[in-house]
This record gives C-alpha cells, structure tokens and sequence, in this order.
C-alpha cells in the first residue's frame, strides 16, 4: 500500500491498496496478501477471493503491542453504525486509554472519511477541528482540501458516482510493535460496500496514528501497513458494522 505520506512529506493517504500490498478474502474476511516490492504507485488494486484458509487470530490473539487483557477486544463500531461526525465524536468520547481504544477511534475515524458521497461540510469541519490532532500536517489534516482534489476518494477503486462505504464485519486491525500508551499506530483492513451491498472481492487499508492527547485520541497522521504482519497477526473485529 502507498505511504500515507510520501518521500517528501505530503500526504497522500487518499491512495487506498496499491503495489505495496494486497487486499484479499479469506474465509469471509479481510486479510493482507504478502508484501510486494514498490510502495509508489498511484494506482489501487483488488485481489479476487482467495482460497486460503482463514487466519488463525482471534480478538484475543496477538495483534502486536498494546494488547489490553482488562478491556473490551475492539467491536470495529464504536460510536454506532452511522458515518457522521457525531459517531467518530461517540467513540472517541468513549474509547479508553489503551491500545483498544485507540483502534476504536482509528476505525470510527477511516469508517467517516472513507465513503461516497462524502461527508458534509459541517461534519468535515467538526472532525477535522476536534479529532485530527493539532500536530497533524495540514496536507494530512484539511479533509475538504482532500475531497476537493479526490472527489471520488476510492482513487477509482470504485466508479465514479457509485454509493459506497466501508465495513468492518469482516474486517482486521493490528498494533504496530513499536507503538507507546500515549502513541499508538493502527493498521485496519475493511470491506466495501457497494450500492448497499458487501463485496466478496474489494477492500482497503490504511494506517493511522493515534495520539493521546487532552484526554482523548487523535489521529496524528498515517503509516505504512506490512502487510505480511498483516496476514499473520491480524485481529477480527469481535463485531463490526
């Protein structure tokens, strides 16, 4: 998958799974393929289902640093199953200080910016004002900057002027190794929906990291999934929507 920021420091997070990694099926549910060698094209890609076995992880496997055994495994629908800004508020509001709660928001927060039509002006500004951090680049953090340049924010993964959005029923997350209580980078992988339905063959990932930061997690900027740590240490959503 292309960086979320490139060699030069811009942003480009609207990129969605390229030449870096692959999104595949597996048992009803999103997984990584193995790593490739580029990470700059500017051009997504969809794998069609694969017929490998499902991965073995469960929300109690491991997922990398941060594991939390005190609360709840992430539900990928934190906040409710809207795509506002009122639900990336609801799970921030009640993520707690853990790793847990930082995939929560990551997820809330790549469930709101990833869809079409796009979010509302209101609902853009309110996200971008109170959950994007302030220490956020602003090539990352003006999301309308963003939707004006990709109207249609699948890159073309999905035609133009097709309803869609994102799922988490089948989806994955995982902690990046190096992550801290404080700074925590989450690499999430979930399907499409399309026209109302989930399709058995498109998905997407990014990476995101969270900082906590006045009581609360914000998302900081983007990060490079590995997607064959993906693959193999990829946790489900205990619930999804």
């Amino acid at each position: 998958m292309p960086r979320m920021y490139s060699a030069t420091g811009q942003s480009r997070w609207p990129w969605v799974i390229g030449a870096a990694a692959a999104v595949v099926v597996i048992g009803g549910g999103v997984a990584f393929a193995a790593t490739r060698g580029d990470d700059t094209a500017a051009s997504p890609s969809t794998s069609a289902a694969a017929v490998s076995p499902s991965p073995t992880s469960t929300p109690g496997g491991s997922s990398g640093a941060g594991d939390d055994e005190d609360a709840s495994p992430p539900t990928g629908c934190l906040g409710g199953p809207q795509r506002n800004a009122a639900m990336v508020l609801a799970a921030q509001k009640s993520a707690g200080h853990s790793s847990y709660g930082a995939v929560e928001v990551a997820t809330a927060f790549y469930r709101f910016i990833w869809q079409s039509p796009v979010p509302s002006s209101s609902d853009v500004s309110t996200v971008e004002k109170r959950v994007i951090s302030p220490d956020a680049p602003s090539s990352y953090s003006d999301l309308g900057a963003i939707y004006k340049q990709y109207p249609n924010i699948s890159n073309g993964e999905i035609p133009d002027g097709t309803k869609f959005n994102l799922s988490t029923t089948n989806g994955l997350w995982m902690i990046d190794p190096d992550s801290t209580n404080d700074r925590v980078t989450v690499n999430v992988a979930a399907g499409y929906v399309v026209d109302g339905a989930l399709s058995p063959t498109r998905s997407t990932a990014q990476g995101f990291v969270m900082q906590w930061e006045d009581g609360a997690w914000h998302v900081a900027g983007g990060s490079k999934p590995d997607g064959e740590t993906l693959a193999n240490g990829g946790v489900r959503y205990t619930g999804g929507c």
